[in-house]
């Protein structure tokens, strides 16, 4: 189900709302959790119910294998510990694997022979890379003995909430579980969750629902002509950065309507976007883009492999091969492998001129003086380059666009209409006239540069058990309301489409 169809807005999500309040006022929040998980495991279940069970499994796997870490951590037995949380890693990466890399993998080893693969690519369960990755999370802060709550209540809801389930933000246990207990829970009574939960929503619907699917209709048929042919070089400068920005504000989308929608049942979710385009170096792009993937690979890849305790070498290492396993956790594919080596490359040489403008404070004093717009837009390009290998469909189609992109005045030029009216004007906006690309994509760079993003905007603190504090509450409703009608009307003119991070 998505959030952006008419059957979510206008019949889960009421009734949904609806029972968790009656119950959580009648019978207590324990039997208010347990509909919401109900709720969310239908939410799943609508979009393919074979895989539920899939879903559930795991779950259920993970639950055990938690509480056989928990009663070794009891017993201070370490060695069993540790060797439980080892086998259930496995068993994740195993299912992970077998579902998502399996096809890949024995398509390039057949191909190597000559020969057809043995078996015909899997149906991907969606979302099983987030929900893989808070699994894993689970299980190692179990050991950490940062799990006390386990129950099997408490863990159904914190995997299988629906605001987060498809595609993050990736959400720990604890403070999120932390969130349960409704004498704390100062969100449960707060009039301001539901304004800030409306703006959210809405300004996210609107960043999906306008934005993001209008300038999918500038950057996908590029993409798709790049398989066959190498497009004209404008053509390709303009597919290149309406991707960038559909991916930003698709995905940036669905995060704040996934805290909104969070904030109505009284929950608070991580922020996932500080506006990454506005970054000046790669160091600082991956603080502010999926901060919570970042946050992850962090703490539970980076740090065990060594983080930079063991001098330069090893730092750089751990560093570029946490980036090349971010890569391959996004897809099963030569490109994505690539894009996470490019980024652990960039990563690499953007730690190297840090450590050389320390050793030479003449030379820092002349960057540091450099306008913040140039190496802004520097980041933006390399970022903006990088994300073609993300979308194209293989390496060939990748190599076909960077051919173009670095002959930007060769091939056809975008054809240019004559507009003899504004509701021509219009129509093209909605038909994606050829020679409106580039407004769309000029647009969309000014929002992400010249606005505050969504939590700054709202004063959100993602802090747990805190209270909300909004201001010019008046002026935040307008602009809401504003943002959901827009998009709705966008909605009845256009169907609705998948969330791009469905697909990772």
């Amino acid at each position: 189900m998505l959030f952006n169809s008419f059957a979510f807005l206008f019949l889960f999500l009421p009734i949904t709302i609806a029972v968790w309040q009656l119950l959580r006022r009648q019978t207590g929040l324990r039997v208010a959790l347990g509909w919401l998980v109900l709720a969310s495991l239908f939410f799943y279940a609508v979009w393919d119910i074979r895989y539920l069970s899939v879903l559930l499994t795991s779950i259920c796997i993970n639950f055990w294998i938690g509480g056989r870490i928990l009663t070794a951590k009891q017993r201070n037995d370490e060695p069993i510990a540790k060797r439980w949380m080892i086998a259930g890693i496995s068993f994740n990466l195993l299912l992970l694997g077998g579902f998502k890399y399996a096809y890949f993998l024995a398509s390039n080893l057949f191909t190597a022979f000559h020969l057809p693969p043995p078996f015909s690519p899997l149906v991907l369960p969606l979302a099983i890379s987030f929900i893989t990755f808070q699994k894993i999370a689970y299980l190692v802060d179990c050991r950490r003995g940062l799990v006390i709550h386990h129950n099997v209540l408490d863990y159904l809801f914190f995997v299988s909430f629906f605001p987060q389930l498809i595609a993050g933000p990736i959400v720990h246990h604890k403070p999120l579980i932390a969130q349960t207990l409704e004498g704390k829970n100062l969100l449960f009574g707060q009039t301001e969750k539901m304004v800030t939960a409306f703006a959210f929503f809405s300004i996210g619907l609107f960043k999906k629902v306008i934005l993001a699917d209008s300038l999918a209709r500038y950057a996908s048929p590029v993409f798709e002509l790049a398989q066959n042919t190498v497009p004209g070089g404008e053509a390709a400068w303009q597919a290149m950065l309406a991707y960038t920005l559909q991916l930003y504000f698709d995905f940036s989308g669905y995060s704040d309507m996934a805290i909104g929608l969070a904030l109505l049942f009284g929950f608070k979710l991580p922020i996932n976007f500080a506006s990454p385009y506005k970054a000046t170096s790669i160091i600082d792009f991956w603080r502010k883009w999926h901060i919570t993937l970042s946050d992850f690979l962090r703490d539970y890849l980076y740090i065990p492999l060594g983080g930079n305790r063991k001098g330069n070498i090893a730092h750089y290492r751990n560093l570029w091969l946490t980036m090349l396993l971010a890569g391959v956790w996004h897809g099963a594919g030569w490109n994505f492998i690539l894009w996470g080596a490019l980024h652990g490359t960039l990563l690499l040489l953007n730690h190297a001129w840090r450590n050389m403008l320390d050793k030479m404070p003449r030379v820092a004093m002349i960057w540091r003086r450099i306008p913040v717009i140039f190496p802004g837009s520097l980041t933006f390009l390399m970022v903006a380059f990088a994300w073609v290998l993300f979308r194209a469909t293989d390496l060939i189609s990748a190599a076909r666009l960077y051919s173009a992109l670095l002959h930007p005045f060769s091939g056809t030029a975008l054809p240019t209409l004559p507009w003899h009216s504004a509701g021509q004007m219009l129509e093209g906006f909605l038909g994606a006239a050829p020679d409106l690309g580039w407004i769309w994509v000029s647009v969309g760079l000014l929002i992400v540069v010249m606005l505050p993003n969504s939590a700054k905007l709202l004063s959100y603190d993602p802090t747990p058990n805190t209270a909300l504090k909004l201001n010019l509450r008046f002026t935040i409703g307008l602009l809401s309301g504003t943002c959901l009608w827009l998009a709705l009307k966008w909605m009845a003119v256009r169907p609705a489409t998948e969330f791009l991070y469905f697909n990772f």
